[in-house]
């Protein structure tokens, strides 16, 4: 076995022995080339090598090492952030209301004047965020406009809310006011606010603040024993657009509640829609013809939910008849006040 395993390996070695003689006679023969090589070539080959072995020591440092290769930044200038001019919102033009069944709605409420003998302005909005609107305004009837009366408490306990102090009994008040559209506690919460300068401006920044720069709080009338402010001028199309806005009004919250909540004497009207919040008023004109107000947040056929303004006028001593009116108004709107969709808190 010793035998064969040194034969196997023997001719691996006479290989490697042949290999090394090859190199040596090589380098035998390149020194022996050297030396009897001209001493001009010799000279310029020896300069050359220590021409390279001077480079290399330059190029090491101290420690042996190759130097750090040196980075050289060219001075960037850091940029100067520009900012776009922050863009100011620009009211959107509201959407135009044209679906069919509203032209049915003013045929509706032109033959209601004509069978209840009355007169009659209406106005429905989208709802929206305070202060803005999203879909047309809706107005139909032969009247625009007309006195506040009760209506205009809304507005008011608005403006108590964004008081710093609000009174010990503002649920009371409230309830007195909203709900059961007593006129005396009408004329309490507005006393609240301050004497008749200081209160009337409070209601009017709650106007503006709603987008309506118009509506301004009446401050004198000539009717005796009746409260100026009653006498304010507010257009059903204003007065629609401030319902709408009221329903988005987290902040106001508490007041709608009280909408929702009105005794039976004054739910009729928008009060027959399932799921309204109503604010009903009456009153008369100095020849003695009845006005009714009522301003609603109900929802429609459709489950769009808008905002309402309605006032009727009758003859003396027909406030029934008004009210059947106002009954036959609420229940066409509920069918047929569709094309508001746009709107949304």
């Amino acid at each position: 076995m010793a035998g064969s395993h040194s034969s196997r390996w023997r001719p691996d070695r006479t290989r490697a022995r042949a290999a090394v003689s090859r190199t040596d006679a090589t380098l035998r023969n390149g020194a022996r080339r050297v030396w009897h090589a001209p001493l001009p070539a010799t000279a310029v080959g020896m300069a050359l090598v220590l021409c390279a072995v001077i480079a290399l020591g330059a190029s090491r440092s101290s420690n042996g090492r190759p130097p750090a290769v040196e980075v050289t930044a060219s001075e960037t200038p850091t940029p100067t952030p520009t900012t776009s001019p922050t863009p100011t919102r620009t009211p959107s033009t509201p959407e135009p209301v044209d679906d069919p069944k509203l032209a049915l709605l003013q045929t509706q409420v032109d033959s209601i004047q004509s069978r209840y003998g009355v007169r009659i302005g209406l106005g429905v909005a989208g709802v929206a965020p305070v202060g803005q609107r999203y879909t047309a305004t809706w107005t139909a009837g032969s009247l625009t406009s007309g006195p506040a009366w009760g209506t205009l408490d809304v507005p008011i306990a608005v403006a108590i809310l964004d008081l710093d102090s609000l009174p010990s009994n503002l649920t009371y008040m409230l309830t007195k006011s909203i709900s059961e559209s007593s006129l005396s506690s009408d004329e309490a919460l507005y006393t609240f606010l301050g004497n008749t300068e200081t209160a009337s401006k409070a209601v009017d920044r709650v106007f503006q603040e709603y987008g309506d720069p118009v509506t301004t709080v009446a401050t004198s009338t000539s009717r005796q024993g009746i409260p100026a402010f009653t006498q304010t001028d507010w257009t059903v199309a204003s007065q629609s657009e401030f319902a709408g806005q009221l329903w988005c009004s987290s902040s106001d919250w508490y007041i709608i509640s009280r909408m929702q909540h009105v005794d039976d004497e004054h739910s009729y009207g928008f009060g027959n829609v399932v799921s309204s919040y109503i604010k009903t008023s009456e009153g008369t004109t100095e020849d003695g013809s009845v006005v009714l107000r009522q301003m609603a947040i109900i929802p429609t056929s459709n489950g769009n939910r808008v905002g309402v303004s309605l006032v009727v006028t009758a003859r003396a001593g027909q406030a029934d008849t008004a009210r059947e009116a106002a009954d036959a108004v609420a229940g066409q709107v509920y069918f047929t006040a569709h094309g508001f969709g746009a709107g949304r808190c």
